[in-house]
């Protein structure tokens, strides 16, 4: 909690600096373009926060099959608290706070090799989606081609890498020559988890994980779309799509807490290039980052103080 309360103000921090840098050099009214948030009515707030939770939904029925084909058949109304509480660690370098959900697992008695690994087959299977997606800005724009042809290149090539028996063998050998010490625990935790891994990133599993991440991903990225046509912007659908995707692919890449920064930079960029003015650019991203990013920390909150106040693990005592 600690960590996420300091990554938490920096990030918040970004945003003011960022948005006030932003306005100086452009000349931007950052005031009037805030209050035109009040002007997208509820009708148009409830159509992005429902495509959010969409993509909410879609993810934790990958989730929660990930973890029946690992053999832990949890309660769905348990699991799925556990599930939305590590949002409340997205705002962390390459969102890996989100791993926090292994430790209310732990208390499912589920280890942590099978957790991560199913957490590392859906950190993979959705920067698949977001690459698949993101075709759609680079078909247009060729100066962000190298952005996705690189990172699509780097993620299928990771599939091969763990179907491969040389991998495995490598490693375990590696541990047999290392004796005893922390080197050889951590090697044997991730030969665990590379063989829990290879159960969830082959046939069936694979296939399903594929189709709900692409299912996942388009709804959150079509919120771009939707925004920018209730902003009055004409535009095509796998434009904007793509363009949100591209920006959600930089963010990843940068490593940076939530993405933010790489995100709204890559984003604002694109729309700019797209003919977008700066004003709307501006505030279809800021709509966008809180219907997706922003909403979700909250119901990571919401979860987090509810799990802290009635573990659902004490229930099974």
């Amino acid at each position: 909690m600690r960590q996420f309360a300091i990554w938490l103000v920096i990030a918040i921090a970004f945003y003011g600096i960022g948005i006030s840098v932003y306005s100086s050099l452009t000349d931007t009214d950052i005031e009037a373009t805030l209050g035109s948030l009040n002007n997208i009515g509820i009708s148009g707030w409830i159509m992005i926060i429902g495509l959010s939770t969409l993509n909410f939904a879609l993810r934790f029925l990958r989730w929660q099959d990930y973890l029946q084909r690992l053999g832990h058949p949890i309660p769905m109304l348990a699991n799925v608290q556990y599930f939305l509480a590590s949002f409340a660690f997205t705002i962390t370098p390459a969102k890996a706070g989100e791993a926090a959900r292994s430790l209310y697992l732990k208390n499912e008695d589920i280890r942590y090799a099978d957790s991560l690994a199913a957490l590392f087959a859906e950190r993979l299977t959705d920067l698949v989606a977001v690459v698949f997606f993101a075709l759609g800005a680079a078909y247009v724009f060729e100066d962000w081609r190298w952005l996705v042809i690189v990172a699509g290149i780097a993620t299928l090539a990771v599939l091969p890498l763990i179907h491969a028996n040389w991998v495995r063998a490598l490693l375990v050998n590696i541990r047999k020559r290392l004796g005893s010490g922390g080197l050889q625990t951590a090697i044997g935790h991730l030969v665990s988890l590379l063989d829990s891994s290879l159960v969830l990133l082959k046939g069936g599993p694979l296939y399903r994980g594929m189709l709900l991440s692409l299912g996942a991903a388009f709804s959150v990225s079509l919120m771009m779309y939707v925004v920018l046509t209730l902003l009055g912007v004409e535009i095509s659908m796998p434009l904007a799509v793509g363009i949100y995707a591209t920006g959600i692919l930089a963010g990843a890449l940068s490593f940076l807490p939530g993405g933010i920064g790489g995100a709204e930079v890559v984003m604002l960029g694109l729309l700019l290039l797209a003919g977008v003015d700066s004003t709307t650019a501006v505030l279809a991203i800021l709509m966008c980052r809180i219907a997706a990013l922003w909403y979700s920390i909250a119901v990571g909150i919401a979860l987090v103080l509810r799990l802290e106040i009635a573990p659902p693990w004490k229930k099974h005592l």
